[in-house]
């Protein structure tokens, strides 16, 4: 008889508090599955939220970027950093202000879509969020921006 396996989670991110069927768009926009272990728990019950999904990924530590993409997800999406079995950093993430090179404009004729230019948008008031392009100021609305 085998022994059971242990599942934590031992040098890896855990992303929690994803609203319920995005679990699976946080695995495309990371591009895993990669080398390592995946956990993905889909329609968990959640105090806060009623329910969530949540992606647990061994050896991966994000950056800025992937984070701020994550962040386009939902509000009160957290990231916990795990180092040797133990919680090292858990944020709480929001999206910035600024967002360079993470969204595409959906205007065919801003700049960014004709030439080698870095895409650049504000973050507008409300939620769900809206973004404004920099270039030719055309607003993307909310379930456009990923």
């Amino acid at each position: 008889m085998s022994q059971p396996r242990d599942f934590r989670l031992t040098d890896g991110t855990v992303i929690d508090h994803l609203p319920v069927g995005t679990a699976a768009r946080a695995l495309e926009l990371l591009g895993l599955p990669r080398e390592g272990p995946i956990t993905v728990g889909i329609n968990i019950p959640s105090p806060s939220q009623g329910r969530k999904d949540i992606v647990r990924v061994e050896g991966l530590f994000l950056e800025k970027p992937e984070l701020d993409r994550l962040a386009l997800l939902g509000k009160h999406l957290t990231v916990t950093i795990v180092h040797e079995g133990t919680i090292s950093e858990k944020t709480v993430l929001d999206v910035p202000e600024r967002l360079i090179g993470i969204l595409t404009c959906r205007n065919p004729t801003c700049v960014t879509n004709a030439e080698e230019v870095q895409t650049v948008f504000f973050k507008q008031e409300g939620y769900p969020y809206r973004f404004k392009c920099e270039y030719c100021e055309r607003i993307t609305e909310p379930g456009e921006a990923l």
